[in-house]
């Protein structure tokens, strides 16, 4: 949000206001102890006289936190009118000042609004103290008549001020206002992040959601910080401009870069921005990764069911058998054996899909659906055992847990139609590539990669961008000609030169594999993995990458795939 609360520093920026001016001179009464002075101030005929003591008085009474007399001799030194119209302003100020001491904000305004009534030259102080004095009696109207006066006399504010502006403006809802402020702000302070991200925050204020999008994304491309909830937020604008895809990829990025935190909340957004880009493969990631995390079996049914409309029948039984690993709750149990029996018949597993089906039967929730399903397979009727009670995977308080039976067999009719459960696979975000071309021997790189990477951190710092993510040594295949590359992803502009390069590297869908171990068998690690892979019915892009998580010691393989 914007600048912090006025309260939180009103108390000392009044008492930091007050200027006592000790050697003030007092005229007749200028060699006369406190005491003195106050038994024959009443006394005192001239104007001028009467004024400085007055003066005099209640500035010794404000260092000695008497508030109530420091007032009363602030309006006999104004009353007796002896001085001159900037000495009056300047006991206006003071007096005001210590009303806002004593919470009186009514008499403060007053007090200001006639030092402001004085013809000399106004100060931009002035308007803001009568502000804060108007804010705090709740006249927000008054705010914001209060501080325009600024603007149209044309008064200069320090940066100080304007933040002091900027948060009376935006407590009293003007935003346009503030939105003039920050741009101010930005223009004085371009390093500041709060700047940026309170801009795009007015923006939405005023509904401009177009502007607050690009302010998000031009703050991103600066390098400017971002917290967890800034990125949410610029993710969210992409999304209500029309454009979930991009929504989509910011979060996705910001997970792999560990910016943001990968939660369940974060996840179901995932799913939903890809599920409105109508990318359901990268959707069905997403709500896998939200299931898994938070064991919700509403969310693991709404993934079978999506993998059902995708006929992805074996991620679909896996999906209902990892749902079903504890007891479920008992509204959960129909559905939950009819989706499970769906993707056992679909696999060929006729024996496990009836009993699923029986037990659906069973239980309501899914009853009526899982008899149509046993009537389309024209199953054998259910057995007086097999209509007692509920077994199978999927079990609620009345029943019993056991294995689905043919799973192997379901599973390995499958064939080579679903890749291998052990190869795990991933889209890496889009993201640009600071690189530069290693053609020395592979060899060499292990004692060269060290140095090579801080001298590319240095350029990539120098030249205005931002390393987010780990070293990466990319591989384009053996039949493209092209030379190793040596990258770092980035965020900014960090300019390219003789030496370095810098491109945009699209999504890249590959077969990943984690590794912690010793970096010197890596050439065999490739070789194993490389097999396993196409063993498990992928074809390889001949793209390859190695990520340097920590070190030498974690590494992370990731193979392109079709």
């Amino acid at each position: 949000m914007l600048p912090g609360s006025l309260a939180e520093e009103e108390t000392g920026q009044y008492r930091s206001k007050i200027r006592i001016e000790t050697g003030t001179d007092l005229g007749e009464g200028s060699g006369l102890s406190i005491e003195e002075l106050e038994r024959q101030i009443a006394s005192i005929s001239d104007a001028y006289a009467r004024s400085s003591a007055g003066r005099h008085l209640a500035r010794h009474f404000v260092e000695a936190g008497e508030y109530d007399k420091a007032i009363d001799y602030y309006r006999t030194a104004l009353a007796a009118d002896g001085l001159s119209d900037v000495a009056n302003r300047e006991m206006l100020r003071e007096l005001a000042q210590v009303y806002l001491l004593s919470e009186n904000y009514a008499a403060a305004a007053d007090a200001l609004e006639r030092a402001l009534r004085i013809k000399l030259v106004p100060q931009a102080g002035d308007y803001l103290l009568l502000a804060q004095a108007y804010y705090q009696l709740g006249n927000l109207a008054r705010v914001v008549g209060a501080l325009d006066p600024i603007r149209q006399q044309g008064l200069k504010l320090t940066l100080a001020q304007r933040r002091q502006a900027l948060a009376l403006y935006y407590q009293a809802g003007a935003y346009q206002r503030c939105e003039e402020l920050l741009l101010q702000l930005l223009a004085a302070e371009p390093e500041n992040p709060a700047n940026w991200h309170q801009l795009a925050s007015v923006y939405l204020q005023q509904n401009k959601r177009k502007q607050a999008m690009d302010q998000l994304d031009l703050a991103w491309q600066k390098a400017v910080p971002f917290r967890e909830q800034d990125i949410q937020l610029r993710a969210d604008l992409h999304a209500v401009n029309g454009d979930p895809y991009g929504a989509a990829g910011i979060l996705e990025a910001a997970i792999a870069e560990k910016s943001l935190q990968g939660s369940v909340a974060t996840y179901r957004k995932l799913f939903q921005y890809w599920l409105q880009a109508r990318e359901n493969d990268r959707a069905t990631a997403a709500l896998v990764q939200a299931a898994r995390l938070s064991g919700d079996i509403d969310l693991y049914l709404y993934l079978a069911q999506l993998q059902m409309e995708q006929e992805d029948w074996q991620a679909m039984q896996q999906t209902m058998l990892r749902a079903c690993q504890n007891r479920l709750p008992d509204k959960y149990v129909g559905r939950a054996n009819l989706l499970l029996g769906i993707s056992q018949l679909k696999l060929g597993d006729r024996q496990s899909a009836r009993r699923s089906f029986i037990n659906a039967t069973l239980i309501g929730g899914a009853s009526e659906k899982a008899g149509k399903w046993l009537d389309f397979m024209a199953a054998e009727p259910a057995t007086e055992a097999e209509a007692r009670r509920i077994v199978g995977a999927c079990y609620g308080s009345r029943g019993k847990q056991v294995a689905p039976t043919g799973m192997a067999d379901a599973v390995a009719s499958s064939g080579a139609a679903s890749p291998a459960p052990d190869v795990e696979v991933r889209t890496v975000p889009r993201q640009t590539l600071f690189y530069l071309e290693y053609e020395e021997p592979l060899a060499e790189l292990a004692t060269q990669a060290r140095s090579l990477a801080m001298r590319m951190a240095v350029a990539i710092a120098k030249s205005g961008g931002k390393v987010i993510g780990p070293l990466q040594l990319i591989s384009q295949g053996p039949d493209s000609g092209a030379p190793l590359q040596l990258a770092f992803p980035v965020r900014g502009m960090p300019r390219a030169g003789q030496q370095y390069k810098v491109r945009q590297a699209e999504a890249f869908k590959c077969a990943y594999l984690e590794y912690e171990g010793d970096a010197a068998s890596l050439e065999r690690l490739w070789s194993d993995f490389l097999e396993r892979v196409t063993a498990a019915g992928y074809q390889p892009t001949g793209e390859a990458r190695t990520v340097f998580h920590s070190g030498a010691s974690k590494l992370e393989l990731q193979l392109g795939i079709e």
